[in-house]
């Protein structure tokens, strides 16, 4: 084989590495998009347990936010969508991305209506996504 067959066949070799390894991403990236959906949907119905089951149960944020969930229903009327979702990478154990998700309360309501960006670890449990934890980046107001 000469040169420059080896050549061509290395890189039609890694090109189809990338390409296989672009679409596992995007498949991951989708799969972690439904969770923080799911977890919105469940928050919009102010379904406490159905927002918890999209959080992993041994999350150090688990207990908390459970509490915060609980006293956010009671005290709030908010929904919650996704805005923009941003697949960064994952490493053998964890998957990260960037979420913006924009909160808005009632009209004439107390809520200041806002987009938090945060940067959002993911988990497996028994072989399913999670929320593991969060990082607020930053969050706008926004006029009604």
């Amino acid at each position: 084989m000469t040169t420059t067959c080896r050549v061509v066949v290395l890189l039609a070799a890694l090109l189809g590495l990338a390409i296989t390894a672009d679409a596992a991403d995007r498949d991951l990236a989708s799969s972690l998009r439904a969770v923080v959906e799911g977890n919105l949907h469940a928050y919009d119905a102010k379904d406490a347990e159905g927002a918890m089951q999209w959080v992993h149960t041994r999350s150090p944020e688990y207990g908390p936010t459970k509490a915060a969930i609980v006293e956010q229903f009671r005290d709030m009327d908010v929904k919650a969508q996704v805005v923009d979702f941003r697949y960064m990478g994952h490493d053998d154990e964890f998957a990260v991305a960037r979420v913006k998700t924009k909160l808005v309360g009632p009209p004439g309501g107390d809520f200041q209506d806002t987009v938090v960006d945060s940067v959002v670890l993911f988990h497996q449990e028994n072989g399913t996504w999670k929320l593991w934890s969060d990082e607020v980046l930053g969050v706008q107001m926004i006029s009604g």
